[in-house]
């Protein structure tokens, strides 16, 4: 091809057909310019297919890490509402002067747990953040993301933390605290074991012991309140994470 033009440009300066070889010279300037043009749009369509191709690979990605914390978070929450209906009837019993039934032992066992060991995915979000918040084209969806891992599940952990979820020694710290010692219950047994009462009379006329087994449900009850905010706004994360990508599918479509 490039050939081609030149011969056509060597003809016209023999024949000293000036007017038609400067013509001929714009001319050709423009196709070039034209062509650099179209090489340079189809690269820019090659890189932006790229970039979209990898921001629903992140949504997608996002989108699986949400919802285990989802799973995660109604499976804890059906946990946690097992220990307070335990709390409920160990608090019940002993303000009521409930005569003792072996039934009350996993009660006894369930009451003393402050809380479980919820921990939450950010996989996909740290992902996210390797490759830059910028590759979500969506405002919303991108200030939704970091509200949620931010602010919301970081409010959530930070709960926990100081409730002393984490702490490797907090049970044998509980158990301080809330009186489960050989002089009232026998609970050498493994967890989800019932543990024993020694002396249950002496147990009822225990102000600090049930005063204890309230605050385990107050703090449970914290907890569960902003993992409910949390489990809310996932739920809501994952929906505008399918709406965008159905959008983008819609938008790439032939």
């Amino acid at each position: 091809m490039i050939k081609f033009f030149r011969t056509i440009r060597r003809n016209l300066l023999k024949e000293g057909k000036t007017s038609k070889y400067l013509k001929y010279a714009v001319g050709e300037i423009v196709l070039v310019v034209i062509g650099i043009l179209i090489a340079l749009q189809i690269n820019n369509w090659n890189e932006e297919r790229k970039l979209r191709d990898q921001e629903r690979k992140i949504l997608f990605e996002l989108s699986a890490t949400l919802q285990t914390n989802c799973e995660e978070m109604i499976r804890d929450s059906l946990v946690r509402a097992r220990w307070n209906t335990s709390s409920d009837i160990i608090i019940s019993a002993l303000q009521k002067e409930l005569p003792f039934s072996d039934s009350l032992n996993i009660h006894f066992q369930n009451a003393r747990i402050p809380g479980t060991n919820l921990s939450l995915s950010t996989a996909g979000y740290e992902g996210l953040k390797n490759i830059g918040f910028n590759i979500i084209t969506s405002d919303p969806l991108r200030r939704a993301v970091v509200e949620l891992f931010e602010v919301t599940q970081k409010k959530l952990n930070d709960e926990m933390e100081y409730f002393g979820s984490f702490q490797p020694n907090r049970q044998i710290i509980v158990d301080q605290l809330f009186s489960y010692n050989d002089e009232n219950f026998d609970y050498s047994n493994p967890i989800d074991v019932p543990i024993i009462p020694h002396d249950y009379d002496a147990l009822k006329r225990n102000t600090v012991y049930l005063a204890m087994i309230k605050s385990v449900k107050v703090q449970r009850n914290v907890i569960a309140a902003h993992a409910f905010k949390n489990l809310r706004e996932t739920r809501r994360l994952i929906q505008m994470i399918k709406t965008e990508l159905n959008k983008t599918s819609r938008d790439n479509r032939p």
